[in-house]
């Protein structure tokens, strides 16, 4: 079984509605789907935005379904000149940059002591027809300087709200797990706020390709 963790309802309608995935349950008002891609079932729960509406997603279908790896697909911004608008990429690191112990401990930005790291590294094995870039999360929305300054400064072009943390819950379950990105907006290209919808409906129309093409069988 393929256990799917999307944010927003917008990201999993293409799966939702092109396989038929039945809603079949709740959880704390998450909705969680049922359905099947090739030979393999799945189970999709829609999260809602932010780290630890993830990482509870996460955590809750590890606990309660047979999973075999996670997908987290979803939209995300880029950072001028290293990314596309409407272009997606698959994850080849990930980090938290708003976990940030550097004053107390003398730590990098994003380092996690349980895990001795920063950055965790998803699977991308399924994703190779998609170019890669490195992810940061945080539970705001990236759009001051100092904020996409920090995201370069650790290597990444791709910021969200969710994958930092589905990558350290997988980690600590030792599941693989694997994510993909659209880009909405870049920081630094002027888009305001009809843009970005509009953008993100048209990225949110093509995940369905991907996720098709990378786990069907």
């Amino acid at each position: 079984m393929i256990g799917i963790v999307v944010a927003l309802n917008a990201e999993a309608k293409g799966v939702i509605e092109k396989t038929s995935a039945v809603e079949k349950t709740t959880k704390n008002g998450k909705k969680i789907y049922f359905g099947t891609l090739g030979n393999d079932n799945f189970v999709l729960i829609i999260s809602g935005i932010g780290k630890v509406n993830a990482a509870f997603s996460t955590q809750y279908l590890l606990d309660n379904y047979p999973v075999e790896y996670i997908v987290n697909f979803g939209s995300c911004g880029g950072i001028k000149g290293k990314t596309d608008i409407l272009k997606y990429y698959a994850v080849d690191k990930c980090c938290q940059y708003d976990f940030d112990l550097s004053a107390l401990d003398n730590v990098p930005v994003g380092y996690i002591q349980d895990y001795d790291r920063v950055y965790f590294t998803p699977n991308t094995d399924k994703l190779n027809f998609l170019p890669t870039a490195g992810l940061a999360s945080s539970d705001r929305f990236t759009e001051k300087e100092k904020d996409v300054k920090t995201v370069s400064d650790l290597g990444c072009s791709l910021f969200d709200m969710e994958g930092g943390a589905i990558a350290q819950v997988c980690t600590a379950n030792d599941i693989p797990y694997y994510i993909f990105k659209g880009i909405t907006d870049v920081h630094g290209s002027g888009n305001d706020q009809n843009t970005f919808f509009e953008n993100l409906n048209k990225v949110c129309a093509g995940f369905y390709d991907i996720f098709v093409k990378a786990f069907g069988n």
